[in-house]
């Protein structure tokens, strides 16, 4: 673990990182090794299904849940030791969490009583003693640091002896984990120093008219004008979330971390609020850590995805990539409606499944390898062109989507999923085609094979 003590320049640092971070309750691993890096002003979704671990991700970004072990940094710095208040995060939470007792206008002033800026006509010689102080306080944390390296060596050279009991290896760990808290501390003990020494030398709190300004600018941001004096109890969900960012925003946070935000609105306001918090992010310029158990919301507002399954990152990339290049199977099939064969590698551009071989793109794999492959069902083309045909069928369903049809169709004993805006009669013999480039092949996903497995043998 790399822990030298160096300043950190914030451009050329991630925003935040994840780093082996682990998390247990009791007997249960919540999280398993999770390592994400997130810079600064990009919108990243955490997708997954309930159970996945991404609402602990998002919690223990903003300090509510504590790792077992492994880092959390910011700009560099582990926070881990940091309690929420003293991170640069604000939350919107699924229920809003906004004050019943307080109007619009309070709810979104709550944050503000806390904010400080700089007081005018400082003297210099306020400066020149934080310098000085700021000297003392990195020494003290350096040599504490160092002290804490040295137990911690001491204690991972003991658990590579590969004769210790479960028992004591467990209570090593424990130790060097609550070390590395520690360690933490001092990471930001200059920091946590200078901080409190701003507020009581450097810094006032806002008057209520720059507090009023503030609370302008903002509502007008989000769409609020005009409600400052309504009671927050009658307002509609999409209301009630708007007022929820507001207060978020108005403290000017580095990262706003947003918890299912939308899960509780109908679907005409989910879409308006969903404009809105894009729209505002890529205004503001912050870094938006999302949270949704809805692909189609991830597709649609973030820069990248982050999929989590069991309590690890499955795959994390643009929405593009995630779409069009899953890693394997249960991702394919948690982005979105798939077709899925079970597919051999021939040799290099040639893949074979349903007992024809086909040409691909594809060069990396072994001959002989079996793999997953996948045609999503809008890239299965309905051609009148017989020799052209790749598979044929016969349509058995028929559902009208709006601008698009989406067929099943049957060949041999298999379902094949198809969507295009032709329209096609129940009964009618397709002959199906599609380009070259449209099957991708995954490596086999031994764990989804295993739960397929089970799951048979259980309902059998």
């Amino acid at each position: 673990m790399d822990r030298k003590v160096r300043k950190i320049n914030k451009n050329d640092e991630p925003i935040i990182q994840l780093v082996d971070v682990v998390k247990e309750f009791e007997d249960k691993t919540v999280l398993d090794n999770v390592n994400l890096s997130i810079e600064k002003g990009e919108f990243i979704t955490l997708l997954g299904p309930s159970g996945s671990g991404k609402t602990t991700i998002l919690r223990i970004i903003g300090g509510f849940e504590w790792v077992t072990r492994g880092e959390v940094k910011f700009f560099g710095k582990d926070i881990k030791d940091l309690a929420p208040h003293k991170r640069d995060v604000s939350t919107i939470f699924q229920d809003y969490a906004l004050f019943p007792h307080l109007n619009v206008e309070n709810n979104i002033k709550y944050g503000l009583r806390l904010k400080r800026i700089p007081k005018d006509d400082i003297p210099k010689s306020f400066y020149n003693k934080l310098k000085v102080q700021q000297k003392k306080w990195t020494k003290k944390a350096q040599t504490e640091m160092k002290n804490l390296d040295k137990t911690m060596d001491q204690y991972e050279k003991l658990l590579e002896n590969d004769k210790l009991s479960k028992k004591k290896r467990d209570k090593y760990q424990s130790w060097i984990d609550d070390l590395d808290f520690k360690y933490s501390y001092w990471e930001n003990y200059k920091d946590l120093k200078t901080e409190d020494y701003e507020k009581r030398y450097l810094t006032r709190r806002i008057t209520e008219k720059e507090m009023d300004n503030d609370v302008k600018e903002i509502m007008k941001l989000v769409g609020l004008e005009g409600n400052e004096k309504k009671n927050v109890n009658f307002l509609s969900g999409g209301m009630k979330q708007r007022v929820a960012l507001a207060r978020s925003l108005v403290i000017e946070p580095e990262i706003l971390l947003l918890d299912e935000p939308l899960s509780a609105l109908d679907a005409k306001i989910r879409e308006k609020m969903q404009i809105l918090l894009r729209d505002i992010q890529q205004k503001l310029k912050l870094t938006f850590i999302f949270v949704t158990h809805d692909r189609n919301e991830a597709l649609q507002l973030s820069d990248r995805i982050a999929v989590i399954r069991d309590g690890k990152v499955e795959q994390f990339t643009t929405p593009k990539e995630l779409y069009d290049y899953p890693v394997n199977k249960w991702v394919a099939n948690f982005i979105g409606d798939s077709n899925f064969f079970d597919a051999t590698f021939v040799k290099g551009g040639k893949v074979k499944f349903m007992n024809k071989t086909f040409d691909t793109i594809h060069e990396e794999f072994e001959p002989g390898e079996r793999l997953d492959a996948l045609i999503r069902p809008e890239d299965v083309m309905i051609t009148r062109v017989k020799s052209r045909a790749k598979l044929i069928g016969e349509i058995v369903k028929s559902t009208y989507g709006g601008s698009y049809y989406n067929y099943d169709v049957q060949v041999k004993d298999k379902i094949i999923y198809v969507e295009t805006s032709s329209k096609h009669n129940v009964g009618k013999e397709v002959y199906l085609d599609w380009d070259i480039d449209s099957i991708h092949l995954m490596k086999k996903d031994l764990k989804l094979e295993a739960e397929e497995k089970e799951s048979k043998i259980e309902n059998e």
